[in-house]
Formats: C-alpha cells, sequence, structure tokens
C-alpha cells in the first residue's frame, strides 16, 4: 500500500511539474519568467497586461486542455477494457469517435451541412461534432440495451466504425484538397486551438466523469471476475454495462469535437498503468491511471511546441515548417512504450 500511494505522489508531482515547464516554454515570448507565472496562477495577474493576454490566450489553454483530455479519454479507455475484458478496447472501438469524425466531415464537406451550420461560425465544427457525438451515444445504449453479450456488443460497435469510415472515405475522396487538409488535421487531433472559454465545458465533463468513474469503482472490480460473478454480487450487468457506455461515450462525444481524434490515450495510459501499480483493483488503477493519461498528453504536448516538422527537407516542397499534431505524436510515443511493456513481459515469461 504503501508503494502505490508512493508511486501515485511520483506521478502527481511529475505531473504538477510538466504543467508549470509546459506554460514556462509554451511560446516564443522569452520575457514571461517564472515568477510571472507564479504570480498569474495565484494573483491571476504579472502586472503586465501583454504578458497576462499571453497567458490566458496562448500557453494556458492547451495545457488545461490536455490535462482535462488526459484525465477522461484514459479512464474511458480502461473503463471500456474492464467491461469488455480487451485490452485494445477505446471510444474507437465503441463508434464514438466514428461519429464525431462523420459528421464533422459533412459540415466540411457537404455545402448544405456547412451552411445549415454557418450560424454557428467558428464552432460550426465542434456543434457538427457534438451532433455526432450525441447520436453515437445514443445508437450506442441501443444497442448496449438489445445485445445480451458484450463481446456481440464491441463487434456490432466496430462494424459501425468501419461503416461510418466508409462514408468519410468517400466524402474525402470527392472534396477539394483544401477541405480535405482542414478534415486531416482535425482527425489527426490537436490542442493548439483550445480557447480560454472552451475550458469550462472541457472540464466540466472530464471532472464528472471522473467523479462517475470513482462511484463505480466496485461494479468495475466485480466486472474483472465477468458478469456471472457481478451478478452473484448483487449487482445489475446491463445497467453497468448501460452506465458505463454511456458515460464514456458522453465525455468522448463532448471533448473530441474540440480537440478531435485522440484515442490511443485511451490505450496506452491503462496499458502502461497496470504494471506500475502491480494491480488489478480499480480503488488503485483509476488514479494511476488517470494521472499516467495527464502525464502522457502532457509530454506529448512538450514535444509538439518545441519539435517540428520540416516538410520542406521531408517531402521536397518549399513549406513553412509545421507544428506536429498531438495526435500522431500521442500514436508513437504511446505505441512504443506499450510495444516495450509488451515485449520485456514476454521475456519474463519463463517456459
Amino acid at each position: 500500500m504503501k508503494y502505490k500511494i508512493f508511486l501515485i505522489s511520483i506521478i502527481l508531482l511529475l505531473d504538477l511539474g510538466l504543467v508549470f515547464a509546459g506554460i514556462y516554454y509554451g511560446g516564443n515570448a522569452k520575457s514571461i519568467d517564472c515568477d510571472d507565472i507564479t504570480n498569474y496562477i495565484f494573483e491571476q495577474t504579472t502586472g503586465d497586461e501583454l504578458k497576462d493576454m499571453i497567458l490566458q490566450n496562448v500557453r494556458i489553454p492547451p495545457i488545461f486542455a490536455a490535462v482535462f483530455v488526459g484525465l477522461s479519454l484514459s479512464v474511458c479507455g480502461l473503463m471500456l477494457q474492464t467491461l469488455f475484458r480487451n485490452f485494445l478496447a477505446s471510444p474507437y472501438t465503441t463508434g464514438i469517435t466514428s461519429g464525431v469524425l462523420l459528421f464533422a466531415s459533412f459540415v466540411i464537406f457537404l455545402k448544405s451541412f456547412s451552411e445549415l451550420f454557418a450560424a454557428f461560425g467558428p464552432d460550426k465544427l465542434l456543434i457538427g461534432g457534438w451532433i455526432g457525438g450525441l447520436i453515437s451515444i445514443i445508437i450506442l445504449v441501443i444497442i448496449a440495451s438489445k445485445i445480451k453479450d458484450v463481446n456481440d456488443i464491441i463487434v456490432v460497435s466496430l462494424l459501425m466504425s468501419y461503416f461510418l469510415g466508409g462514408i468519410r472515405a468517400y466524402l474525402v475522396a470527392n472534396a477539394d484538397p483544401a477541405s480535405v487538409m482542414t478534415y486531416y488535421f482535425f482527425a489527426l487531433g490537436s490542442i493548439t486551438g483550445i480557447r480560454p472559454e472552451d475550458l469550462p465545458i472541457i472540464g466540466t465533463c472530464s471532472l464528472l466523469f471522473a467523479l462517475c468513474a470513482f462511484l463505480a469503482i466496485k461494479p468495475l472490480n466485480a466486472l474483472l471476475f465477468g458478469e456471472s460473478y457481478a451478478k452473484s454480487f448483487g449487482l445489475s450487468v446491463k445497467k453497468i454495462r448501460i452506465l458505463i457506455l454511456a458515460s464514456t461515450a458522453f465525455v468522448a462525444g463532448s471533448i473530441m469535437p474540440y480537440v478531435g481524434s485522440i484515442n490511443f490515450v485511451g490505450v496506452a495510459a491503462p496499458f502502461i498503468a497496470r504494471p506500475l501499480i502491480k494491480t488489478s483493483d480499480h480503488r488503485w488503477l483509476v488514479p494511476t491511471t488517470l494521472l499516467t493519461g495527464i502525464f502522457l498528453m502532457l509530454v506529448c504536448h512538450f514535444i509538439t511546441f518545441k519539435y517540428n516538422l520540416p516538410f520542406s527537407y521531408l517531402l521536397g516542397i518549399d513549406r513553412p515548417v509545421s507544428v506536429i499534431p498531438i495526435g500522431s505524436v500521442l500514436d508513437i510515443v504511446g505505441g512504443l512504450l506499450v510495444i516495450y511493456l509488451v515485449v520485456s513481459r514476454e521475456k519474463k515469461i519463463k517456459i
């Protein structure tokens, strides 16, 4: 128990350090120092209007977005993996991501949808993504209430994702290059476009979901031994299933329209957290996964603004240096970490 508390404390301190470092290094304005950041955090001002504006509008929103996204999507992945007893379960496999991306692609590629959502101005892509996420939630809950076998739910959801992906592919194939680029960068996932006014909604959804996750620890532990054991434990498996699917779909459908498709943190964070905390007890696994997800997002965000893609050298195209999307960095970093953990675990198994 002491080890678990120590580990969680260490990850928490690392996360806090990365938040501070991310704000400090999150731009090119070298005039902002540690004292300015400390004053802004505790007194809401640095004493300089320009510095306040840079911190409020440029540096702080992506950092807090990384925290909220890492917090919610990592626990979202953990709950789905426990429910389906499959380490690859994530918002993508349940079809939520595909629903968000489909309606985002409608807004980007279809003139009728673009005109319909034009009243929302720059938020039309966000509103379209929300509607797609909401429809996906409704479909997922209906599927969960009709199908008894939990494995059949993930199969149907995954096939639905492929079906929606096929529709998106058709739209992309017939779209103009500028629209394709807009869609592609949305699909990759980015937190650099987060505005201060976006944070209250993202934060509220994330914290409400985290509260639901902690309240669901007992049924999650019961599901570790299978649905039959959970029933003998006096729990309604159908209600638990719908609760988990609805809550995870809600948070994913609420956040992804803001940041795009950032799925892999939901797969990587629980996978990394399990060997670290050395238990499957969700009393310890939920907070460890939560903090690990935040750590992964902050590290990947740090990489995105410190390193750029030199397209002119890579592709021979005369183009300005481009910022690496956080979704692609997360796929690379998280993928390498998971592969390393799997390989190192296999080496320890003696036949």
